[in-house]
Protein backbone atom coordinates (compact mmCIF):
# COMPACT_ATOMS: atom_id res chain seq x y z
CA UNK A 1 0.00 0.00 0.00
CA UNK A 2 1.22 3.46 -0.86
CA UNK A 3 -0.64 6.42 0.60
CA UNK A 4 -0.22 10.16 0.23
CA UNK A 5 -0.70 11.62 3.68
CA UNK A 6 -1.86 15.10 4.65
CA UNK A 7 1.51 16.66 5.55
CA UNK A 8 0.31 18.01 8.91
CA UNK A 9 -0.89 14.51 9.85
CA UNK A 10 2.18 12.56 8.72
CA UNK A 11 3.72 12.06 12.17
CA UNK A 12 0.36 11.03 13.67
CA UNK A 13 -0.18 8.55 10.82
CA UNK A 14 3.23 6.98 11.36
CA UNK A 15 2.62 6.82 15.10
CA UNK A 16 -0.71 5.04 14.58
CA UNK A 17 0.85 2.53 12.20
CA UNK A 18 3.83 1.81 14.45
CA UNK A 19 1.97 1.68 17.76
CA UNK A 20 -1.32 0.09 16.70
CA UNK A 21 -1.26 -1.51 13.27
CA UNK A 22 1.99 -3.00 11.99
CA UNK A 23 2.63 -5.24 14.99
CA UNK A 24 -0.91 -6.65 14.60
CA UNK A 25 -0.17 -7.28 10.95
CA UNK A 26 3.11 -9.06 11.70
CA UNK A 27 1.38 -11.23 14.29
CA UNK A 28 -1.54 -12.16 12.02
CA UNK A 29 -1.67 -15.76 10.85
CA UNK A 30 0.15 -16.11 7.53
CA UNK A 31 2.07 -12.83 7.60
CA UNK A 32 5.69 -13.61 6.84
CA UNK A 33 6.97 -10.03 7.00
CA UNK A 34 5.73 -6.45 7.12
CA UNK A 35 7.62 -3.19 6.70
CA UNK A 36 6.70 0.46 6.69
CA UNK A 37 8.62 3.34 5.15
CA UNK A 38 8.11 7.05 4.66
CA UNK A 39 9.12 9.67 2.10
CA UNK A 40 8.86 12.81 4.22
CA UNK A 41 9.46 15.18 1.28
CA UNK A 42 6.45 13.82 -0.61
CA UNK A 43 4.47 12.87 2.52
CA UNK A 44 4.04 9.28 1.34
CA UNK A 45 3.79 6.21 3.57
CA UNK A 46 4.41 2.78 2.07
CA UNK A 47 3.59 -0.58 3.67
CA UNK A 48 4.98 -3.83 2.29
CA UNK A 49 3.83 -7.20 3.54
CA UNK A 50 4.44 -10.75 2.44
CA UNK A 51 1.91 -13.53 3.06
CA UNK A 52 2.23 -17.30 2.99
CA UNK A 53 -0.89 -17.56 0.77
CA UNK A 54 -3.37 -15.29 -0.95
CA UNK A 55 -6.06 -16.74 1.30
CA UNK A 56 -4.17 -15.61 4.42
CA UNK A 57 -3.94 -12.08 3.02
CA UNK A 58 -7.63 -12.01 2.07
CA UNK A 59 -8.64 -13.17 5.56
CA UNK A 60 -6.42 -10.46 7.09
CA UNK A 61 -7.78 -7.79 4.74
CA UNK A 62 -11.38 -8.72 5.62
CA UNK A 63 -10.50 -8.59 9.33
CA UNK A 64 -9.09 -5.07 8.93
CA UNK A 65 -12.22 -3.94 7.06
CA UNK A 66 -14.53 -5.41 9.74
CA UNK A 67 -12.61 -3.60 12.50
CA UNK A 68 -12.88 -0.26 10.68
CA UNK A 69 -9.12 0.18 10.48
CA UNK A 70 -9.16 1.39 6.88
CA UNK A 71 -11.77 4.02 7.65
CA UNK A 72 -9.63 5.33 10.49
CA UNK A 73 -6.47 5.40 8.36
CA UNK A 74 -8.20 7.09 5.44
CA UNK A 75 -8.68 10.21 7.59
CA UNK A 76 -4.92 10.77 7.20
CA UNK A 77 -4.85 10.41 3.39
CA UNK A 78 -5.25 13.03 0.69
CA UNK A 79 -6.51 10.39 -1.80
CA UNK A 80 -7.26 6.69 -2.05
CA UNK A 81 -4.14 4.64 -1.31
CA UNK A 82 -2.58 2.62 -4.10
CA UNK A 83 -2.77 -1.12 -3.54
CA UNK A 84 -0.80 -3.69 -5.48
CA UNK A 85 -0.25 -7.40 -5.15
CA UNK A 86 2.47 -9.43 -6.77
CA UNK A 87 4.16 -12.79 -6.54
CA UNK A 88 7.75 -13.07 -5.33
CA UNK A 89 9.95 -14.81 -7.87
CA UNK A 90 13.44 -14.46 -6.36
Amino acid sequence: MEAKVIPEKLDDCIKLLVENRLEDTKAYDGCETCYGSVDREKSIVTIWSQWSTVEHFEKYFDWRKERGDFSELSSFFTEEPKMATSEVFF
